[in-house]
């Protein structure tokens, strides 16, 4: 006589699967996600890191190029001038608005900032065909804006903010939203080892600011400041236990 599972211990197996499921998918949709999240960015940073240096050759370093004050939007306009020609735009907003969210952008604890690209005119923006969203702001025109020591964080002429899934949510810093710096020499991201203003410790870590996540994310290819505090710089790369994902925004 052939025998087989009975009814309960077909639904008990059921249940437990079910469990298990329920438990392990919002932590591989999370990491699913961040993975998706980092590839963007880099290849975002990559693009930009191209057309900057293009730019340099066509027209010198920016402080010959006449940007004006801090938050002068002619210069953020000449700065989109002279990068978006390396791109496809498909909306070119400069400073007309269109192409960013009028809402303020949060900061990754989900507090409202007071940064709006996409109201403020002393950011120039375009939108790329893939919906990739870039806002130009000039810091000096002198290009000598220093938040730190070392060719990255010396010699700032201006920052620029990369929303790298468009309009959609979160339109958050350190989350779909990052920061990088125009300099004489290149372009880097926000939150360098040795970067004094937007310091990974104080505004990436402990989910505070978020202005100074950028480097992590494109030099060690995680958003583990999401998940644990005890990572930096000096410290681990990464988070031990890949089950603390309890993030709730997505792309």
């Amino acid at each position: 006589m052939k025998k087989g599972f009975t009814l309960a211990e077909v639904l008990i197996t059921i249940g437990i699967i079910g469990v298990v499921a329920a438990i392990t998918m919002p932590v591989l949709i999370a990491s699913y996600r961040e993975k998706e999240i980092v590839t963007r960015l880099k290849k975002a940073y990559s693009n930009i890191t191209q057309a900057y240096a293009l730019a340099l050759v066509e027209n010198g370093a920016p402080n010959y190029w006449s940007l004006g004050e801090e938050g002068n939007s002619e210069g953020a306009k000449t700065i989109q001038k002279y990068i978006s020609p390396y791109y496809s735009v498909w909306k070119d907003c400069q400073t007309d608005g269109g192409c960013w969210p009028d809402n303020n952008i949060i900061y990754l604890n989900n507090s409202s900032s007071s940064i709006n690209p996409g109201t403020n005119a002393s950011y120039s923006t375009f939108q790329i065909v893939d919906g990739t969203l870039f806002a130009f702001k000039v810091l000096s025109n002198a290009c000598d804006t220093a938040y730190g020591t070392g060719r990255a964080l010396e010699n700032i002429c201006a920052e620029v903010f990369i929303d790298i899934n468009g309009e959609r949510h979160p339109n958050q810093f350190g989350y779909d939203v990052y920061k990088f710096y125009i300099t004489k020499t290149g372009l880097f991201p926000a939150g360098l080892e040795n970067e004094q203003q937007f310091a990974f410790d104080t505004n990436c870590l402990n989910k505070t600011s978020g202005l100074g996540c950028t480097a992590w994310v494109v030099t060690r290819s995680n958003m583990d400041y999401l998940h644990c505090n005890d990572i930096g710089w000096d410290a681990k790369s990464s988070c031990k236990n890949i089950f603390n994902y309890n993030h709730s925004s997505g792309l």
